[in-house]
């Protein structure tokens, strides 16, 4: 190494400081010095002790440097120091020897020198590495370990230690710590081979191939030598670091679903939803996405808006809520479509009128086509041509009106559409049986008739038992309530003719289902939105047109959107949420459609201010809904994943916590899939934990696919999380109280729940 001394004066002050006289140090009688001859500069050179090389560490002061200790680099490389005769760069004169020693001969370095250089090494690294190690073991536990085995051992037995101690130095980035360890143990044995073999065999080992032996083949050993590995102290394991709350663990796991300004929507409609949230004790986006849906139905989907020349689009708007089985989805959903069901029981007077006049018609055309047919077989009246005119077209008889359908069949549905051109809802309370017969390709269903009636247009189905059937706009708009688990087992199937990708994904915020508090302002606010709807049920089909400056808005929203689009498209993005995404242009006019008839029913042209609102609406929560359901990770189950966080912070007054442990408590979580499935999650639900210092690995990660895994639990968690840990032991034992409610034998209590009551 290098003493390299760039500013005598600080040095030597900087150097006293330390205990060590730099002038001691060039006075030594076997010191090594080279000499460039510039004022204030000089160098020393030492020998490390055998295997050592410490990375260059570099002393300054505002910016000026005083001294460097020379070795190596951060990653073990070497350093390069110019050496007599070569020639000064500045001074233009060769260096030259100095001090009393011989350069063939260096002095070891100091032992004060030495020390402080260390010292020095081992603050940086307590500033700059991480809390945890990726060698689950502390240099005194691996030279215990070492201690148990006789260097007297085989020379296979040798190379593994050797070995084990390059794995650790080298993941510990301390290799000559590890060598020096390995030469020291060797040399009590008769048949140490000297330092020259040391390294030469040092030198071989390859720490990143397959083959490389780990600490637990040393560890192995040991236990053979009678050694036994002491528990680990989880307190010095987690020392200075800080467990992350459980909020901000289940943000890790699963971020939250998209937020909506519920000030983009109408008021009638905002103040409704919130309303019927309050009331039912639902997610808001539940009532609210279900009200515009209630309104796409109102509306005559024979209505279009031109967003551009020769670009029109209709009414249909599609949207499904995603939750699970207790949030509320029914209730928060039902009411708003009563409206619908009103409309329908007031069109009957109607329709029996027009029933009755019907009959009249058809009787009178039967009369004709009697008259005309019997006289079409008496020659006389052929011959004497008094025959009738004939009969004319029968009449078409009416239909009762039809905005609200639930378990309905593809080719029911173009039935009702062909009797209702102005539209038709489907109202999916659980889409999951919609969902199996879709994808059940022995069902009858088929997905392409259900596709064809989001573009409400013309339509034909031809079918040899019923025939031909026509609707002439096939327009049916669709809400639905899906469970997660159902959306993920269907989303691949159901994407592949873009079916999924036509529905708007509502995504249902944890923590939003509650007790419900009805009021009867709950049911004025309602009635405020039915009577709404009214008037655009009562509005005729039309085209509507963008205002100039709206038609300028929209023109916007096109750029951000295809710029948008080439950035998804380079960013490799799932294919289901780029094929959704691509639909955008139109759902985005669907939207401004529904808002306009809503803000401003009488007008026909759309105005600036709705457009932004729809454009909004669609940046701010339409897309970032549409990553999250398929680009994220709706497609993937963090359910398992938080149930392993709660099983941690239950277990909490545990040391350690092992792979078999957890796999026998996962039993129900984890059952029905393999050995390795379950491993494997398991593993996965750990890592998040050992990234917030939860747990730590505390084996060496060998064994994993035989299920061989251990961690230590954070000390701290017991007693940060106090109360979050006694929420969880409680509800967990509330949950096996229900289950063996009506036992003989005596209800078991789960893990803590004894402390707890304590």
């Amino acid at each position: 190494m290098a003493l390299d001394v760039d500013d005598w004066d600080r040095a030597s002050f900087e150097l006293m400081l330390q205990g060590i006289s730099l002038q001691a140090l060039y006075d030594a009688p076997d010191a090594v010095i080279v000499d460039s001859g510039r004022q204030g500069h000089g160098k020393l050179l030492y020998a490390m002790p055998f295997g050592l090389a410490l990375p260059t560490r570099r002393i300054t002061h505002d910016g000026t440097t005083l001294y460097e200790l020379r070795c190596a680099t951060t990653n073990g490389m070497t350093v390069q120091d110019v050496l007599p005769p070569s020639i000064h760069p500045l001074t233009n004169q060769p260096y030259r020897w100095a001090g009393r020693g011989h350069w063939t001969r260096l002095p070891q370095i100091p032992d004060a020198l030495l020390r402080m250089w260390s010292d020095l090494l081992d603050r940086d690294k307590a500033r700059a590495l991480p809390t945890t190690s990726p060698v689950k073991a502390s240099w005194s536990e691996i030279e215990g370990a070492l201690s148990a085995i006789s260097p007297d051992c085989s020379r296979e037995e040798w190379i593994t230690v050797g070995m084990a101690l390059h794995y650790a130095g080298t993941l510990l980035q301390q290799p000559d710590q590890a060598l020096y360890l390995w030469d020291e143990w060797s040399q009590p044995s008769p048949k140490y081979p000297g330092q020259k073999e040391v390294m030469t065999q040092w030198n071989s080992f390859r720490p990143d191939k397959a083959t490389s032996v780990k600490l637990g083949s040393l560890f192995h050993l040991a236990t053979r030598y009678g050694w036994t590995r002491p528990a680990p102290d989880v307190t010095t394991m987690f020392a200075g670091t800080q467990a992350a709350t459980p909020a901000k663990v289940e943000l890790d796991l699963k971020p939250p679903a998209p937020e909506l300004n519920l000030d983009l929507m109408p008021p009638e409609l905002a103040t409704a939803a919130m309303s019927i949230s309050e009331a039912v004790g639902c997610d808001p986006l539940v009532p609210l996405w279900a009200g515009l849906a209630t309104v796409s139905a109102a509306m005559d989907a024979r209505s279009r808006l031109e967003l551009r020349p020769g670009f029109k689009v209709p009414p249909v708007l599609w949207a499904m809520t995603i939750g699970n089985p207790a949030d509320k989805k029914t209730p928060g959903s039902a009411p708003l479509f009563d409206i619908l069901k009103e409309l329908e029981v007031e069109d009957r007077p109607r329709y029996r009128q027009a029933l009755q006049v019907f009959e009249g018609l058809e009787a009178r055309h039967e009369a004709a086509r009697k008259a005309y047919l019997d006289a079409a077989k008496d020659t006389d009246s052929l011959l004497s041509g008094t025959m009738p005119q004939g009969y004319g077209d029968a009449p078409v008889p009416p239909s009762p009106l039809r905005i609200l359908t639930s378990d309905v069949t593809s080719q029911k549905l173009i039935r009702l559409s062909a009797d209702n051109p102005r539209g038709i809802m489907t109202y999916l309370d659980e889409m999951n049986s919609w969902v199996d017969k879709l994808v059940d390709p022995r069902s009858q269903e088929q997905k392409s008739a259900w596709t064809m009636a989001f573009e409400a247009k013309s339509y034909r189905m031809d079918r040899v038992g019923a025939g031909e059937i026509e609707a002439e706009n096939y327009a049916v708009s669709i809400y639905g309530n899906i469970q997660p688990r159902v959306f993920r087992d269907a989303v691949h199937k159901m994407s592949k003719d873009g079916l999924l990708q036509r529905f708007i994904p509502v995504v249902l915020r944890d923590g939003m289902t509650r007790l419900g508090k009805p009021t009867r302002q709950h049911q004025q606010n309602l009635a405020a939105f039915n009577q709404m709807v009214r008037v655009v049920f009562g509005l005729p089909a039309m085209t509507y047109t963008l205002a100039p400056d709206a038609e300028d808005a929209y023109v916007e929203f096109q750029k951000w959107y295809h710029q948008r689009l080439a950035d998804e498209k380079l960013l490799k993005v799932n294919d289901v949420y780029l094929q959704a995404f691509g639909k955008l242009e139109g759902l985005v006019g669907r939207i401004i459609l529904l808002l306009h008839v809503m803000l401003d029913p009488y007008g026909i042209r759309v105005s600036k201010e709705t457009v932004e609102r729809g454009v909004a609406l669609a940046r701010t929560y339409i897309v970032p809904a549409m990553r999250y359901t398929y680009n994220g990770d709706m497609v993937n189950s963090t359910s398992f994943d938080q149930w392993v966080m709660e099983h941690v912070i239950q277990y909490a007054d545990k040391d350690t916590l092992t792979l078999s442990d957890i796999r026998a408590s996962a039993r129900r979580q984890v059952d029905g899939m393999s050995r390795q499935m379950q491993i494997d999650m398991i593993l996965s639900a750990m890592y998040p934990l050992e990234q917030a210092s939860w747990v730590m690995r505390v084996d060496e990660g060998g064994k994993e696919m035989q299920g061989v895994a251990q961690w230590a639990v954070n000390p701290q968690l017991r007693e940060q999380f106090a109360d979050h840990r006694r929420r969880v032991i409680e509800a967990k034992q509330r949950m096996m109280d229900h289950v063996y409610r009506d036992a003989v034998k005596r209800r078991p209590q789960v893990h803590g729940a004894t402390e707890i009551a304590d």
